[in-house]
C-alpha cells in the first residue's frame, strides 16, 4: 500500500519525501483545488518533479477543478511542458478535462479526484472505462463501504487517511461560491463552514466544522488487508513538520512500527475516525480553528494542572468557557512550587504570569521540542533510491562496471563504463570483498547500492585508483537517464471547437417540485414538465434503496446516470450539481443515449453561459429556486428542518431527506426571471423553477411573473460569477 504525501510547496515536497511517501501530491499556480496555496510554479515544478523521480516518488498533479472551456485551452499550454518533463499522473475532477487530457496526452495516467464524490463500485468501474486508473474515494464511506467497493472493482482505489474533513460531500459544496463568489469546485473555497453560526433558538455553534481526520494502526491495518492501493495524507497547506510527522507515521504503521502519532501536537482542531466506524464524534462545535490539544484546566488560584510537559518557548493560547480565544503567547516563564524552571511535567501543577481575566482552558498549539527535533529531522534524514551494481573484471578483456534501476514504471535504466584492456596482473590478491567496498562508497548521492553482482578472475589488476572517477561519472549518468526516462514526445495539440449558436431557440418551462401541492399549482398554470428531487450521491450502503432506484427524470448523480443507461430509460436530465461548467463535459455526457438535457452549472455568470453551445444535449439552466449549497452525510441535528445564520447575516434552511442526509439551502431563493431578455438571448433549450419550501399561492405568483418579467432580481452567480 503507498503513502501519498501533501506537498504544497518545495519544502514540503522534501518533507513528504524523507517522512517516506511512496507519491507526492502537489499543485501548479493557479489551477488545483488549493489555488490560494504556495504551489509550484513551473521551473520548480520541473525540479520538484526530478527531484522525487530520483528518490524513486512518483509526483501526481492536481487539476481537480471545474474549468471553462478557455482554461482548458489554457490547461494545454500550461501543462504541456509538465506532461513532456515527465509527471507521473494527473488527478482531475472534470469531465470535459478527462475527455481533452485522454485526446492530447492518450498515455497519461489519470486518477479521479475525492471532488468526483464516487461513493459506490458502479461509478469506479465506469471511470475505469472512461481511463482512469485510481479513484480517491469520497471521504464519507465506513470501512464496510469501501471493503464492498474494493470486492466489486480492480480500478486502483485511494483512501484519505487523516487532515481536514468537509462537512458537505466535496465537489458538491456551494456555500462559499453563491456567497462570496468564492467556488470550492475551483479551489478558492473561503471555509464558510469553519465559522460560528446561530440557529432559529439562539443557539451558537460551529454547527458545520467537523474534528480532522485521524486513522491510526487498527484502520490502517484493515485498509491493507482489503487491498486499498494507496492512503493519502492531506495538508497542503500545513506545515512541513506536520507533513513529516504524519507521514512517517505511517511509514512505520506499513513498516510493522507500531508508535502514537504526534501529528496532534503541530495541528490540531480535534480529531475523529471521520466515517470509517459511522461513530458519533465527526463533529467539533466548540471551535472550528487550530487550537492545539488541552494542556489544562484554570483553577480558582490561577494554578495550572498539566496534561503534558511544557517547557520553555512552547506555544500556547488561553480559552474562555465559551472557548473564544482571549490571547496566546510563546511561554517564557514557568513557575513550579515558586521557582523558575525551564520545563514542568504531566502532572506538575504550575503558575503561569499574565493569564487573562476569564481564561479556563490552557492549550498547547506549539512544542518547541517536537518542532525542533522535525526539523532537524527533515534537515539530516537522507531519501535514497537503490541501485545494483555488475563487474566484470577478466585479465585481457575489458573492465566493465554497470550502475541500473528500475524506475517508477519499472522500466530498467543503466548506465555502463567499458574500460581500457585490463593487461597487468595483480601483484597483491584483490577480493571481491576488496571490489564490492570500494564500488559500494558513492558519497552523498541520491542513490545506495544494495546488490553487487562481480565477475572476477583473481588474476586481473584492477585500477583503484580509477574507481572513484568511474563512480561518479555512472552515478551521473544514472541520475540523468533516470530523470529522462519519464519524459515524453511533444505532441500536437487536438482543438474542440463549438460554433455559435445562429437561430433564435424557444425554451420551455418546467419545475422542480417538492410536494404534490407544488406540482398541481404547475400543472394548473401552464408548467406540464415536472421533476422530483432525487438524491445528489448514492452511497454502497444505499445502492438497493428504493429511493435511490426509482424511474426518475431527473439525474442527480453518476451511479443513477450509468443505471438509467442500463436500463434503458429516455428523455433523462442530468442535474446540475453535475458540475457541467464547459462544452467538453457536454460530450460526455452526450455519450449516455438516456439523456436529453444538462442542467448547466448556476456557478457561470450570463457571459460564460453565452459560450456554451455545444448541442449534442439540450441546454438547461435553472432560473428560480433556494439553491442547495450542502450535501451532507452527518445529521449535525435531530430535527428535520432548522435554520442557522452566519456571522456575516448568510442564512440557510437545513432539511433532512429521506435518506437521514442534510442538505443546506440558501434562505433567499436565486430569482432571475426579471433578466428574461437576457436569459432568452443565451439560446438554451429549458428553463427551470426549483420550488422547495414555496406553497401553492407561492409557485402561482413565480409562475405568473414570467409573463410580467417581474420580481425581485436576486442573481448570486449569475451577473459575476465565480472565482
Amino acid at each position: 500500500m503507498k503513502i501519498v504525501g501533501p506537498a504544497g510547496n518545495f519544502e514540503k515536497l522534501d518533507a513528504a519525501i524523507k517522512a517516506g511517501a511512496d507519491e507526492v501530491f502537489l499543485g501548479l499556480k493557479g489551477f488545483g483545488a488549493r489555488r490560494n496555496n504556495d504551489n509550484f510554479g513551473m521551473e520548480e515544478l520541473k525540479a520538484g518533479i526530478d527531484y522525487a523521480h530520483k528518490k524513486g516518488v512518483k509526483v501526481l498533479l492536481a487539476l481537480n477543478t471545474i474549468m471553462r472551456d478557455m482554461e482548458i485551452k489554457s490547461v494545454y499550454k500550461n501543462f504541456k511542458p509538465i506532461y513532456e518533463h515527465g509527471v507521473d499522473a494527473v488527478i482531475v475532477q472534470d469531465m470535459g478535462l478527462i475527455k481533452f487530457l485522454k485526446a492530447n496526452f492518450p498515455d497519461l495516467v489519470l486518477h479521479g479526484s475525492t471532488q468526483m464524490t464516487v461513493a459506490n463500485y458502479v461509478e469506479a468501474n465506469y471511470l475505469k472505462e472512461l481511463g482512469l486508473s485510481r479513484v480517491v474515494l469520497a471521504r464519507e464511506l465506513s470501512f464496510e463501504e469501501i471493503k464492498e467497493i474494493r470486492e466489486n472493482t480492480d480500478i486502483e482505489l485511494e483512501v484519505f487517511v487523516s487532515g481536514s474533513m468537509c462537512i458537505s460531500y466535496s465537489g458538491n459544496c456551494y456555500v462559499s461560491s453563491f456567497i462570496g463568489g468564492r467556488s470550492g469546485n475551483r479551489g478558492m473555497c473561503a471555509y464558510t463552514c469553519r465559522k460560528k453560526f446561530k440557529d432559529e433558538e439562539g443557539k451558537l455553534s460551529y454547527f458545520l466544522s467537523p474534528n480532522d481526520q485521524l486513522l491510526e494502526k487498527e484502520e490502517i491495518d484493515k485498509l491493507k488487508a482489503i487491498g486499498i492501493n494507496a492512503i493519502k495524507v492531506e495538508g497542503r497547506k500545513k506545515q512541513p513538520e506536520y507533513i513529516y510527522e504524519t507521514v512517517s507515521y505511517y511509514k512505520d504503521i506499513l513498516n510493522g512500527i507500531d508508535r502514537k502519532s504526534e501529528s496532534y501536537k503541530l495541528f490540531n482542531r480535534g480529531y475523529s475516525k471521520g466515517y470509517f466506524y459511522l461513530d458519533d464524534k465527526l463533529m467539533n462545535h466548540k471551535y472550528s480553528s487550530n487550537f492545539g490539544y488541552l494542556l489544562g484546566r484554570v483553577n480558582n488560584n490561577n494554578t495550572i494542572k498539566l496534561l503534558d510537559e511544557l517547557v520553555l518557548g512552547d506555544g500556547i493560547q488561553f480559552v474562555n468557557e465559551y472557548f473564544e480565544k482571549l490571547d496566546g503567547e510563546y511561554v517564557n516563564k514557568i513557575l513550579l512550587n515558586g521557582s523558575k524552571v525551564n520545563k514542568a511535567n504531566k502532572n506538575d501543577t504550575i503558575t503561569l504570569p499574565n493569564i487573562p481575566k476569564n481564561t479556563k482552558y490552557i492549550y498547547k498549539n506549539y512544542s518547541k521540542d517536537i518542532n525542533d527535533r522535525i526539523h532537524s529531522d527533515i534537515k539530516v534524514v537522507k531519501r535514497y533510491k537503490g541501485i545494483d551494481s555488475k563487474v566484470y573484471a577478466y585479465l585481457n578483456e575489458p573492465l566493465k562496471v554497470e550502475f541500473y534501476t528500475l524506475n517508477n514504471f519499472k522500466k530498467e535504466i543503466k548506465a555502463e563504463y567499458i574500460g581500457d584492456v585490463l593487461t597487468e596482473i595483480s601483484k597483491k590478491e584483490i577480493s571481491i570483498e576488496d571490489i564490492s567496498t570500494k564500488l559500494s562508497e558513492i558519497g552523498d548521492t541520491d542513490f545506495k547500492l544494495e546488490n553487487i553482482s562481480i565477475d572476477y578472475d583473481g588474476k586481473a589488476f584492477i585500477p583503484f585508483s580509477q574507481i572513484k572517477k568511474i563512480k561518479r561519472e555512472l552515478i551521473n549518468e544514472l541520475g540523468e537517464k533516470l530523470v529522462d526516462s519519464y519524459k515524453h514526445e511533444e505532441r500536437e495539440l487536438i482543438e474542440f471547437k463549438y460554433p455559435k449558436i445562429e437561430e433564435c431557440i424557444q425554451p420551455v418551462f418546467s419545475a422542480l417540485v417538492r410536494t404534490k401541492e407544488q406540482e398541481d399549482a404547475c400543472i394548473r398554470n401552464g408548467i406540464t414538465k415536472i421533476y422530483r428531487e432525487g438524491f445528489d450521491i448514492t452511497k454502497q450502503k444505499n445502492m438497493d434503496n428504493k429511493l435511490l432506484n426509482q424511474n426518475t427524470n431527473l439525474v442527480s448523480n453518476l451511479y443513477q446516470l450509468i443505471k438509467g443507461k442500463e436500463l434503458g430509460l429516455k428523455n433523462q436530465s442530468i442535474n446540475w450539481n453535475f458540475n457541467v461548467f464547459n462544452n467538453m463535459s457536454v460530450d460526455v455526457y452526450s455519450e449516455f443515449p438516456n439523456i436529453e438535457t444538462v442542467f448547466l452549472s448556476p456557478e457561470l455568470n450570463h457571459k460564460q453561459l453565452k459560450l456554451m453551445t455545444n448541442r449534442s444535449l439540450k441546454r438547461g439552466l435553472v432560473i428560480y429556486g433556494n439553491l442547495k449549497t450542502m450535501y451532507i452525510e452527518h445529521t449535525i441535528d435531530k430535527k428535520e428542518y432548522k435554520e442557522i445564520q452566519g456571522e456575516h447575516f448568510d442564512r440557510y434552511k437545513v432539511v433532512k431527506n429521506k435518506l437521514d442526509n442534510l442538505e443546506l439551502y440558501l434562505n433567499k431563493p436565486m430569482n432571475l426571471i426579471p433578466k428574461l431578455d437576457l436569459i432568452y438571448s443565451l439560446n438554451l433549450d429549458e428553463l427551470r423553477l426549483d420550488f422547495t419550501f414555496e406553497d401553492a399561492n407561492e409557485v402561482e405568483k413565480i409562475i405568473k411573473s414570467i409573463k410580467t418579467k417581474s420580481g425581485k432580481y436576486v442573481p448570486y452567480a449569475f451577473e459575476m460569477g465565480v472565482s
